[in-house]
């Protein structure tokens, strides 16, 4: 889709155009603010704008952190459906896979709900 289509619908859905650019190399688009204060460039989508090395450091953390969160996620599913097709397990070898999943959906809350 052409890019000026895509910055005139953020526009007229409230969306604010930042002085910044999109930080991926040659793109150089503006960046538009939405109304839930997300900042996004009309290609590559949700951006972070960072003005400090630790500013940098803490986006790259929760970005990293956050990967990780998925995989084991998805291991500790995986883990739950192949209990259920084994015979003879344990009913607090489910119960401590379901802590996991619980645990992970706790610090993934943790990192959306911080600025």
């Amino acid at each position: 889709m052409d890019p000026t289509k895509i910055m005139a619908e953020l526009l007229k859905s409230g969306a604010i155009m930042l002085a910044e650019t999109c930080p991926v190399e040659g793109c150089h688009l503006p960046l538009f603010k939405l109304r839930t204060g997300e900042v996004i460039c009309p290609i590559h989508g949700k951006v972070h704008i960072v003005k400090t090395e630790e500013e940098a450091r803490e986006v790259y953390t929760r970005t990293y952190l956050s990967h990780i969160l998925e995989k084991l996620e998805i291991y500790a599913l995986k883990t739950i459906e192949n209990l259920l097709n084994s015979p003879d397990i344990e009913p607090t070898e489910y119960i401590k896979w379901l802590e996991v999943l619980e645990r992970i959906q706790r610090i993934k809350s943790q990192l959306t709900s911080k600025p």
